[in-house]
């Protein structure tokens, strides 16, 4: 479940294989040795691999042929992924192999459970996988630290793999039969990109919804098209969610009850409209955490050991096309959330749309106020709408063409992640010129959500009385997703009947 991926990164707890998990692994290893000790030609245990599956493998060469596998697999280029996705690979890839379908040691599962408890991350570059046969490039450098090669992130340094073998920090572990291939076939890459995306959209989405509470207030919009008869006869569940966590935000909100008798007829879509815009956004998420949770528990190598009839299948469960098309639609989606917040950026700093100052900013002319920091929202938003293009409908025929229909679900996953940050700076800036846009409602009171919000702002952003450098407020929006107090109290405020 992702909730429980959530629990391993927030609190790192110490992993191990149950009973019933070692049972499964051992049964399993137990058909792959049969396999050799019958001389039997099996796909990945004694033969090479891919368009050189062809070529049987003699007994005494089996484990430098997993090792090559290992080496000659590790092809990842550019900068290399977070800890945290490190960790989620490890952690993804222990519970593919307990599954008991992989036929892989328990010596092996073992030993990813140990680096990973000793907090010894293998360095993965972010790029070079295209998502089948599995993510065997990322899965390869996560690899190689089992064998003593490679490179590692410990103690808050890269550092050769070797080093800490020689250090006597941990000892290698020899590979067997089909480990290596076991190891570096699986979505495990791709699937720790798209759960690592869905736990930041999970929190930018409230996050949204809070601007848009404070943007409401700002700029003087009605809360009538929140009301819930309107919501419940379109029946769509994501937009009745996000109406009554608007309206649970505006509670008790002095501000939007002062011009309940105002001109204004009717506000713009990017007010009216949230509920039905966000909504989808929320179903969106919450089909592709469905998708996420089925890869969880997965198993996605091959080829696939069955114990209960002694036999070996080769398949495709290495494709990551569930994994691609999930993180594209998230994409989509988030994109549309960024959509809509730029324009009420839009709006607040136009003073014929908000009647609030040029810019958001007293003496405008020789202040610009919130000009460029609304056209900064503008460049993230363009960029994502770049990005929201799908990547799982390209495809590169690999391997001499055997493997010639590919996922992209890595290339999906990190321009989900690369929406995602942008997206947290467009909804940050939106919270910035809601929160300027109240205090020029003041002394009215806002809602208690949007109260939240706006305290949030000025804990580390102080009004803007002139201009100033804005980077440096705009940077603190790297901070907010990791406030869990803020975002278990938005919860407790979304959450009243």
């Amino acid at each position: 479940m992702i909730s429980d991926l959530q629990k391993f990164l927030l609190e790192k707890p110490e992993i191990s294989l149950t009973n019933e998990q070692i049972k499964n692994i051992n049964a399993a290893r137990r058909v792959v040795l049969d396999v050799i000790e019958k001389n039997k030609t099996v796909y990945g245990i004694n033969t090479g691999f891919g368009k050189l599956s062809h070529i049987k493998i003699d007994k005494k060469d089996l484990q430098k042929l997993q090792e090559n596998l290992l080496r000659s697999h590790a092809c990842g280029v550019d900068k290399p992924v977070d800890t945290e996705i490190v960790s989620l690979v490890m952690y993804l890839k222990v519970k593919n192999l307990s599954n008991g379908n992989s036929g892989c040691s328990i010596e092996v599962v073992n030993k990813i459970i140990e680096l990973l408890n000793k907090e010894i991350f293998p360095k993965i570059p972010r790029r070079g996988s295209v998502g089948a046969s599995g993510d065997l490039a990322p899965l390869a450098h996560m690899s190689l630290p089992l064998i003593g090669e490679g490179e590692v992130f410990y103690q808050g340094k890269f550092v050769n793999a070797s080093e800490l073998v020689r250090d006597g920090v941990y000892q290698p572990v020899e590979l067997g039969p089909k480990d290596g291939l076991s190891l570096i076939n699986g979505t495990q890459y791709s699937t720790a990109l798209l759960c690592h995306g869905i736990l930041k959209a999970r929190k930018i989405l409230s996050l949204a919804e809070v601007a848009v509470s404070m943007s409401i207030e700002a700029d003087m919009a009605t809360d009538v098209p929140f009301r819930e008869e309107i919501h419940k006869v379109r029946k769509q569940v994501g937009q009745q969610r996000v109406a009554k966590n608007i309206r649970n935000l505006l509670k008790f909100s002095e501000i939007t009850k002062s011009h309940k008798n105002c001109e204004k007829v009717q506000d713009p879509y990017c007010y009216r409209c949230t509920p039905q815009v966000l909504g989808m956004v929320r179903d969106t998420l919450d089909f592709v955490e469905q998708i996420a949770e089925r890869e969880i528990d997965a198993v996605t190598d091959n080829p696939l050991v069955f114990p209960e009839e002694n036999n070996i299948f080769s398949g495709g469960n290495f494709h990551a096309e569930p994994i691609a098309m999930a993180a594209d639609y998230l994409s989509i989606a988030l994109t549309e959330c960024g959509n809509i917040s730029e324009r009420r950026i839009a709006n607040l700093t136009d003073t014929t749309m908000s009647g609030l100052p040029p810019f958001l900013v007293e003496s405008s002319g020789i202040n610009s106020g919130f000009m460029i920091a609304h056209v900064t929202a503008a460049a993230l938003t363009a960029e994502n709408r770049t990005m929201a293009n799908p990547a799982s409908v390209e495809t590169v025929s690999t391997s001499a063409n055997q493997e010639d229909h590919v996922s992209m679900a890595p290339n999906a996953g990190l321009k989900l992640l690369r929406i995602i940050n942008n997206l947290k700076k467009i909804i940050w800036i939106e919270m910035m010129a809601a929160a300027q846009g109240i205090d020029f409602r003041r002394p009215l009171k806002s809602g208690i959500g949007v109260q939240l919000g706006y305290e949030k702002v000025r804990e580390s952003v102080k009004f803007l009385d002139q201009d100033r450098i804005m980077y440096h407020d705009i940077e603190q929006s790297e901070k907010i997703l990791s406030d869990n107090k803020f975002f278990e109290n938005l919860k407790k405020i979304m959450n009243n009947k």
